[in-house]
C-alpha cells in the first residue's frame, strides 16, 4: 500500500474509535434518565386486580419492565383489594401503595 492510503486509513480509524467512544461511553454519562411510572388504579369493581399484579410481577421478575416506580392508586378498592396491594408493595420495593389525596405529593417526589 501507498502512504497516502495508509494515512487515510488510520485517519478513518482513529475517526470511527473517536465515535464509538462518544455513543457509548460519553453518552451514557451526560444523557438525562427522566423516571417512568407505572399506575395502576384500585377500584372496587376491578374485578382483574390480582390478574394485573401477577402480570406485574412476572415483568418484574424477568427484567423487562422499564418503569422506575409502580404506584398502586387507592381509588376506594376494598380491604381484600388493599391487602393485595400490600402484600404487592411488600414484595416489590418499587411499588407503592398512595390515596388519592397523595398523588401531586408522590409525583413531585419523584422528580
Amino acid at each position: 500500500m501507498k502512504t497516502p492510503e495508509m494515512i487515510a486509513i488510520i485517519v478513518v480509524a482513529v475517526i470511527a474509535t473517536a465515535e464509538l467512544i462518544c455513543l457509548f461511553i460519553f453518552s451514557k454519562h451526560t444523557g438525562k434518565s427522566y423516571p417512568l411510572c407505572t399506575v395502576i388504579p384500585v377500584l372496587a369493581a376491578d374485578t382483574e386486580l390480582s390478574e394485573r399484579l401477577e402480570y406485574l410481577s412476572s415483568i418484574i421478575e424477568d427484567g423487562s419492565l422499564i418503569a422506575d416506580t409502580i404506584l398502586l392508586i387507592d381509588y376506594g378498592g376494598s380491604a381484600e383489594q388493599i391487602q393485595l396491594c400490600s402484600e404487592f408493595c411488600d414484595r416489590y420495593h418499587s411499588a407503592e401503595l398512595i390515596t388519592v389525596q397523595d398523588i401531586e405529593a408522590n409525583l413531585k417526589n419523584m422528580i
